[in-house]
């Protein structure tokens, strides 16, 4: 297994950091947790082809989480001529939302078919499915004020935070490896976690992967056993 960093920054590309996306290589595949607006431009800096991605997991709808859609379905339709299908993820809205984005950036791209099938599965905190082949399962994260939601998604042996100000219990029992937003430095605000909290409460995983870095959190993160702050494109072998 290969986790990868396509994107370890904030809403603001803070230190000229890429959009929140983590790609994740198994033996089932690959998918992606979250899909910024820059992450189409990491994959291809990687040399990797976008249609090997079988699933794409939205932990929330905030822009710098979604903003890659409307590029990797453009990419996936006009350059690819993608026929595999793709399963998607996320809070409630997810659907409406990401056609919306698709519309609102490609219209008339959007009123045809896609030329493959796609599968949107809406999930609330609490849900456990099968999709793309692996369990997945939602915790409500503490990042939006309802009725949006924001989730911490847990799939197979890996733990996302996506974004939010605690995590939520139970999320890392049994987990191999947390990817955590550590967009602070200091304490965590009510939306967003800092590495002065986090680090007085790391929670018994091997691997801890952060990303989703504020301007000053690179700097501000001194080493702890088994942590790693992640740069744009890092990728760690499991």
């Amino acid at each position: 297994m290969r986790i990868t960093a396509l994107g370890s920054g904030d809403a603001f590309c803070s230190s000229g950091r890429g959009h929140t996306c983590w790609l994740v290589d198994d033996v089932r595949g690959s998918f992606a947790v979250d899909f910024g607006a820059t992450a189409l431009l990491a994959l291809k800096r990687l040399g990797r082809d976008p249609g090997d991605i079988g699933a794409i997991h939205f932990t929330h709808l905030h822009g710098d989480h979604i903003g890659g859609w409307p590029f990797f379905l453009v990419d996936s339709v006009y350059r690819a001529r993608r026929v595999t299908p793709l399963v998607v993820s996320g809070p409630a809205g997810t659907g409406a939302r990401l056609q919306a984005l698709w519309a609102a950036c490609y219209s008339s791209a959007a009123e045809q078919p896609l030329p493959f099938a796609l599968e949107v599965r809406e999930l609330n905190p609490g849900d456990r499915a099968m999709l793309a082949g692996r369990q997945v399962t939602a915790w409500r994260a503490r990042h939006m004020s309802p009725p949006q939601v924001a989730l911490s998604l847990r799939i197979g042996n890996l733990a996302f935070t996506g974004d939010t100000a605690s995590i939520p219990d139970g999320l890392c029992d049994g987990a191999q490896v947390l990817c955590a937003e550590c967009t602070l430095a200091g304490e965590s605000s009510d939306q967003h976690l800092g590495w002065k909290t986090l680090r007085a409460n790391l929670p018994p995983v091997p691997r801890i992967l952060l990303g989703h870095l504020g301007s000053d959190a690179r700097s501000g993160v001194d080493p702890a056993p088994g942590v790693k702050v992640c740069d744009d494109l890092d990728s760690v072998e499991l």
